[in-house]
């Protein structure tokens, strides 16, 4: 029965890597890039056990944290000086800032244009008036209008979807971007793991693996990050 069981994960894990058709490789990004969505005060305390247990691994280079400006319409992120300096900390540290959306309330950018950019440009003039320029964008919830995607566009921002990234030049290119840790419970943790080592065997292009604190911060997400940055290291000791 046990015997069983394994050959039945096994083959769950290749049906579940075999989407992988023929995604980007991304030269900025390399062979791998951690993507952290809302990245904001509310989750300061996950988000530094998260970014220790990336140093841990030597990955900061690797990860992009996209960051909501004025969460839930609670204010802007001046009003939060300790977290800016945690963010500051980070750049230094080789972690790359960048946006994510405005406030994050419902689907923000599934807009119009006009609404696109003045959101667009609350969000890059509040993160630019603390010091950081960013280049990528994750609209929240990855809903987008096609209006709303030029406008970013415009702004020469590159944006990441679920399935595609859009580059400013109007190029877009199919990637593969995962997320095995929401809020993943224990008995799951293995497959989440097989899964990951062979998607990331079989992709050709960068591999996109992306979470959300909190949700990641679970007892099983923070074995999952263990577990699969060792993978890296003992692949490519430079991923």
């Amino acid at each position: 029965m046990a015997k069983k069981a394994v050959l039945l994960l096994i083959a769950l894990v290749f049906l579940s890597s075999s989407d992988l058709a023929d995604p980007t490789y991304i030269p900025d990004f390399g062979h791998i890039v951690i993507l952290v969505h809302d990245v904001s005060p509310a989750y300061y305390p996950e988000l530094r056990q998260l970014t220790d247990l990336i140093e841990t691994y030597g990955l900061q280079n690797q990860t992009y944290l996209f960051v909501i400006p004025n969460h839930g319409g609670s204010g802007d992120m001046s009003h939060h000086p300790e977290f800016v300096a945690f963010l500051r900390s980070l750049a230094e540290k080789g972690y790359h800032v960048e946006l994510h959306g405005y406030d994050h309330i419902g689907n923000e950018f599934d807009c119009d244009a006009e609404e696109a950019e003045i959101k667009v440009d609350l969000g890059l003039e509040e993160l630019e008036s603390l010091g950081f320029t960013p280049k990528y964008f994750i609209p929240p919830r990855y809903s987008l209008s096609k209006s709303a995607l030029k406008v970013l566009l415009s702004h020469n921002l590159t944006v990441i979807g679920r399935d595609f990234i859009y580059f400013p030049d109007g190029i877009q290119k199919p990637i593969v971007n995962r997320e095995y840790t929401w809020y993943t419970p224990d008995p799951l943790v293995e497959y989440q793991l097989m899964s990951a080592e062979e998607t990331y065997r079989s992709v050709r292009g960068t591999f996109f693996l992306s979470l959300h604190p909190r949700a990641a911060n679970t007892r099983s997400g923070l074995e999952f990050f263990r577990e699969f940055f060792e993978f890296l290291q003992t692949r490519f000791p430079d991923p």
